[in-house]
């Protein structure tokens, strides 16, 4: 007999799933910290290991590809449970665009009342403002330059679905072939502008793989190897986060998150795990998607609450200045991000729910993509 646990039902909500896209979200905020102090010097060897491994562990870039692999995975299952594309798109629709558009709306009135703004200067005139609402373009919150690909990646997922209960699995692989070798064009890469980087494209479809092909996988590593090929996973991950961002790394960050995520579903008595049971896990889980949208906000505010430099002129280590920083920034963005979920998202996903004539409570758990 198996020692595989398969999910019951291909709707099934996983928490594990939505802990992990909130771990993944918190990196994103570390990942935007670190090169702040990164010109510092720092207080010795051990300040000089604990940045450089911090800096490694808060992989922002392989965060947004582990993305990339969950949405796949979490939206094949929606798509073989009910393949209709007109009720797939309008709850992508739903799920993805409320919440955007009312932060990107929030950072256009703190930028008109007290000239705040994140990361690079936006364009805010009306018309560029409705384009980053939408979705088209990202220069007001860079880092929603991954929702344009997600947006974007909605057609590869129908499609992808389609090919593996058409075609078989056999072109899904040659369809991740395709966009990986593709990843190292920069024609390719920047096709859609602005920040948009198309390179961990194939994330999509090797989350739609696990979904379809997880079970085998983790029957072949078997309960006795799960936590040491999870954690395997995670260094992998980490030694990529200290890498320069390459269709290679993406490659093998798309690898490493889709190893964890089948293991997580169809391996889950491996007591690494747990950790994502937590009540701390489940909420970030829960808040993810605004937490992932507000987060640069939270930096934004962090920096100008800790004063790092001075922090670091005092004799702070470079390190803990970066920890502490990042500590704060998530301190910060957590109320903002619970109450975006809690009176938009949640709210947005009903009224999607009963266009598509579900009556589900307010309080049942949705496991969406973001």
């Amino acid at each position: 007999m198996s020692d595989v646990a398969a999910p019951r039902s291909s709707t099934r909500f996983l928490p594990r799933i939505e802990s992990l896209r909130g771990v993944a979200a918190l990196t994103v905020v570390g990942y935007h910290v670190a090169p702040v102090m990164s010109a510092s010097a720092p207080d010795g060897w051990i300040d000089r290991v604990v940045y450089d491994v911090f800096s490694a562990a808060a992989n922002g870039t392989g965060a947004v590809v582990a993305f990339f692999v969950i949405s796949g995975f979490v939206l094949a299952r929606s798509l073989d449970a009910n393949p209709d594309p007109f009720r797939f798109v309008r709850n992508r629709v739903f799920r993805l665009f409320p919440a955007a558009v009312a932060i990107v709306a929030l950072l256009a009135l703190l930028h008109w009342k007290f000239g705040i703004y994140v990361g690079n200067e936006g364009d805010f005139a009306p018309g560029n403002l409705i384009l980053n609402m939408l979705m088209i373009k990202s220069d007001i919150n860079v880092p929603m330059w991954s929702m344009t690909v997600e947006c974007a990646a909605t057609p590869l997922i129908l499609a992808s679905v389609w090919l593996f209960k058409n075609r078989g699995e056999g072109t899904l692989w040659a369809l991740i072939a395709v966009l990986f070798v593709l990843s190292f064009f920069g024609q390719y890469v920047h096709l859609l502008g602005g920040f948009t980087n198309l390179t961990p494209m194939h994330a999509f479809v090797v989350g739609c793989l696990v979904h379809f092909r997880g079970e085998r996988v983790a029957s072949a590593i078997g309960r006795n190897w799960t936590t040491p090929v999870a954690a395997l996973s995670v260094i992998v991950f980490c030694i990529c986060g200290s890498r320069h961002q390459s269709a290679i790394v993406a490659l093998l960050e798309c690898l490493a998150a889709a190893t964890f995520v089948i293991l997580v579903v169809w391996q889950p008595a491996a007591p690494l795990f747990r950790l994502l049971d937590t009540r701390l896990a489940r909420f970030f889980g829960a808040i993810s998607y605004s937490f992932y949208l507000l987060h640069l906000l939270g930096v934004s505010f962090a920096i100008r609450l800790l004063h790092p430099f001075e922090l670091y002129a005092a004799g702070m280590p470079v390190s803990v200045v970066t920890v502490l920083t990042t500590l704060v920034a998530i301190l910060l963005t957590a109320p903002a991000a619970w109450l975006s979920w809690r009176l938009i998202e949640v709210r947005a996903i009903e009224w999607g729910k009963r266009l598509n004539g579900q009556a589900a409570p307010a309080s049942e758990p949705v496991q969406s993509a973001r």
